[in-house]
């Protein structure tokens, strides 16, 4: 028998569905059963195993004192570190929230206190040295299937390289953007979900993150085109990730 993989599973500040999501691979799981032992899982067990981990699935924002401990402690327990989703790869939501702590603290609670150790939300990548990245809003979960079944069997996950578009073009959808001049993020995003947005008729909304090289400047002339002023293209681009265009 194959000495099973120690998987531990930690959650920071975000919306659950992350950490969700890999329960959401249904029988698949139990594939992902088969070659790692999971000591650690917030969402779906209360037991808490100690020690070393061969695989830490981090998942979420760093917003708070506790969040950095926790993210400190799976690093210095994984061999392999994987930021899972773009609150974690990129910051999402709680990043993009521009101001201070302090002064949104008075703003919501009338002080600038702050016994809950709150931080300013920024991704994991900031912390720590991650090994992988799989953004996504959430995350494809038959990506992370893929990635946990490559890493068991030895072989290193290679990380998306392109963006959306050429994934419209390989499932033939139609370019919201040309036929229908629907704003779209699509040429400067991340691929690897597929195309969702586009296939339903939508633009991409950037949510798996900027991708590295691509022609920023020239895409928000694009949008520009379609009579979106540069607030609004700055909304659009910093949604999931503090974009500067």
């Amino acid at each position: 028998m194959m000495e099973k993989l120690r998987l531990g599973v930690f959650e920071l500040t975000d919306c659950g569905g992350c950490a969700l999501n890999l329960l959401f691979l249904y029988e698949k799981f139990f594939d992902v059963l088969e070659f790692y032992e999971i000591t650690e899982f917030h969402m779906a067990t209360s037991i808490k195993e100690k020690g070393p981990l061969d695989i830490a699935l981090v998942t979420g924002t760093v917003s708070t004192q506790r969040d950095l401990d926790l993210l400190r402690e799976a690093r210095n327990r994984a061999k392999y570190l994987i930021a899972l989703g773009t609150c974690a790869t990129h910051g999402s939501l709680q990043a993009s929230v521009e101001g201070r702590i302090r002064d949104r603290l008075e703003r919501v609670y009338g002080t600038r206190a702050n016994p809950m150790k709150a931080l300013e939300s920024k991704p994991v990548t900031d912390y720590v040295p991650v090994d992988y990245a799989l953004p996504g809003c959430p995350y494809d979960k038959e990506e992370l299937f893929q990635v946990l079944m490559e890493i068991a069997k030895g072989v290193e996950p290679v990380r998306k390289d392109y963006p959306v578009c050429l994934e419209c073009k390989l499932n033939e959808y139609e370019c919201v953007f040309l036929k229908r001049n629907i704003p779209c993020l699509g040429p400067v995003t991340y691929g690897g979900c597929n195309a969702p947005c586009v296939r339903s008729g939508l633009g991409c909304i950037g949510c798996r993150g900027p991708l590295p090289g691509a022609n920023l400047p020239g895409h928000v002339e694009v949008l520009r085109s379609l009579g979106l002023d540069d607030e609004e293209i700055a909304r659009k681009l910093r949604t999931f990730a503090r974009w500067e265009p």
